[in-house]
């Protein structure tokens, strides 16, 4: 059973998506799926369910931030094969 695979129709790539913590996996989507949902399927392969709060986090591909979130997976350049970082908006610095 794929948890992460968004849906059976349609052209399907894969994308391996790495969390903070280094953690690296493999999300199967539909291209034409927005970048909200990916980012939704990234966090529910990486931390489990119920995830994180999505909007806590950001997708990073080629050293930039994904904006917006409602564009496609396709209409961000993002192809099968492709590695993409799940990072939070802010990070914690800890305290003392």
């Amino acid at each position: 059973m794929l948890e992460s695979n968004i849906t059976s129709h349609g052209p399907q790539i894969q994308i391996t998506v790495l969390g903070q913590e280094g953690d690296e996996k493999v999300v199967t989507i539909n291209p034409h799926a927005q970048c909200t949902q990916f980012l939704n399927a990234g966090l529910h392969a990486l931390y489990g369910h119920p995830g994180p709060n999505p909007d806590e986090y950001n997708l990073i591909f080629k050293g930039a931030v994904i904006t917006p979130l409602t564009q496609t997976i396709s209409a961000a350049g993002i192809t099968n094969g492709a590695v993409i970082s799940i990072q939070p908006k802010t990070i914690s610095r800890g305290g003392c």
